[in-house]
């Protein structure tokens, strides 16, 4: 067994990619370049993923403090980039609106969610000149450089790493049946959204290892966690236009232009949510 068919090979070489990632783009992230920011936050998400669907692989507790640090920097992150796609979006829904108040309505929008993502961003670069920072990116270093391993590490990545994977499915379908008992709880189904991201990202490091019978299950639960994805930006976008509308109101200003935003962002979350369902019946089936 070569050191790359090994558990140890398969899961350094995927997490080696993603520090990759964190470190060719510091100084774009810095800079507020384009996508840097979301390219940087997915490779924190990954990481994070993979070290706990496959802890197993490493000594019991190790990667515990590391999953806490990037959990930090992932939040950091997301901050910017949330804002940002939260304006795209909300000013692309205002197309199917009537005319009366969108320019109302698009004037408050790129006002608050541009000055959200200017102060999102800055909190950012203060976090990246943290001693936290640096001792998060030092941390990542040793994991590569002189990873606390258990003893399965060394054996064969597809006898060691697919039971752990399917533990990670086994927790999409627990939460989903908890989701399923009331269908109408948003709450739950974003705990199964991040499930189902852990099984994606899972998924995406075995197909390497196990082929196209991998890369076929990472593809369902993209649809999955693309569609639930969208069902959560319509619920935080719907409370952004409340802001928006409550603020407006008190300005003397018609409310609704905002509530017929907010209704299309309903329809967005209804559809959303509907088609995170069928996929997730389908990333279920085996």
């Amino acid at each position: 067994e070569t050191d790359d068919d090994s558990a140890r090979g398969a899961v350094l070489a995927y997490l080696a990619e993603q520090v990759g990632v964190l470190q060719n783009r510091e100084v774009a992230v810095l800079a507020d370049e384009p996508d840097a920011v979301h390219r940087s936050r997915v490779a924190t998400r990954r990481l994070r993923s993979v070290l706990r669907t496959y802890t197993g692989v490493f000594g019991t507790g190790t990667t515990k403090q590391l999953r806490a640090e990037l959990r930090w920097h992932a939040e950091e992150l997301g901050a910017p980039r949330d804002a940002e796609v939260l304006r795209e979006k909300l000013l692309a829904a205002l197309d199917e609106l009537p005319d009366g108040g969108r320019e109302l309505v698009a004037a408050r929008i790129e006002t608050a969610l541009v000055a959200a993502h200017a102060d999102a961003h800055r909190n950012l670069v203060e976090s990246m000149g943290t001693d936290r920072y640096e001792r998060l990116q030092l941390d990542l270093e040793q994991l590569l450089a002189a990873p606390r391993l258990d003893r399965m590490a060394d054996e064969p990545a597809r006898v060691v790493l697919r039971p752990m994977f399917d533990q990670a499915v086994a927790r999409v379908r627990e939460l989903d049946a908890h989701a399923s008992a009331r269908p109408g709880d948003l709450t739950r189904w974003h705990e199964v959204r991040k499930a189902a991201k852990r099984a994606r990202y899972g998924a995406e490091l075995l197909v390497p290892v196990l082929g196209e019978g991998a890369e076929i299950r990472r593809a369902r639960w993209e649809a999955v966690t693309e569609a639930l994805g969208a069902m959560q930006d319509a619920v935080v976008a719907q409370r952004t236009i409340g802001d928006l509308a409550w603020h407006a109101v008190a300005d003397g200003l018609p409310r609704l232009p905002f509530d017929d935003l907010r209704h299309a962002q309903d329809r967005v979350l209804r559809e959303s949510l509907d088609r995170g369902r069928a996929a997730l019946a389908v990333a279920l089936e085996n």
